[in-house]
């Protein structure tokens, strides 16, 4: 798990007043958390992830894609920054001027060396809790794909890759993901 840098009890309300606005903090169960700039990596695949998504969602009019960095605020206690954030136009209505106030409709996470925890069972678990649709975990050190779809209030696996393959969107009918085009070997 990552540790809190403090422990006092942090609020969304609190980080925006006492934190440069340039700082890049997460919140969770009132705790925060420093989040570390991510490598050139990790930028290139949320950049493929995101061209990608927001095409797909453009083209078919579904609703509006975000870059990190975004606040999404779950409640004033649980704060994150995903790395891509879908939120689909009948949800429309939790995109703010500053942040998402609610859950999106799918997030994805792209794991760094010190994030696996944190986005293998940390995010997964308040994703799932704060009812986030769908979550993509893209993990660069291991080359997998995984995408997890909320069924009766948990994440099932929907699709998988490693290797080879297409990972598929249970949310986004259509929408696809090739191994090839996130893990290309030099």
């Amino acid at each position: 798990m990552v540790k809190p840098i403090s422990s006092e009890k942090w609020t969304y309300e609190r980080l925006l007043q006492e934190l440069p606005s340039e700082s890049r903090y997460e919140i969770r169960n009132f705790n925060l958390i420093d989040m570390p700039a991510p490598t050139i990596e990790h930028q290139q695949i949320v950049g493929l992830i995101y061209r990608l998504l927001f095409q797909f969602t453009f083209q078919n009019q579904l609703g509006e894609v975000f870059i990190s960095p975004l606040d999404v605020v779950f409640d004033k206690g649980n704060v994150c920054e995903p790395d891509v954030i879908f939120v689909a136009k009948e949800n429309k209505q939790i995109i703010g001027r500053r942040n998402i106030s609610g859950s999106p409709d799918l997030v994805v996470e792209v794991v760094s060396k010190g994030s696996v925890v944190r986005d293998y069972i940390e995010k997964k678990n308040d994703y799932e809790n704060f009812g986030v649709k769908e979550y993509w975990l893209i993990d660069p050190l291991n080359e997998t794909i995984i995408v997890y779809a909320l069924e009766n209030n948990k994440y099932s696996i929907f699709s998988a890759v490693e290797e080879q393959g297409i990972a598929k969107s249970k949310l986004l009918d259509g929408f696809e993901l090739a191994f090839e085009e996130v893990f290309v070997s030099e």
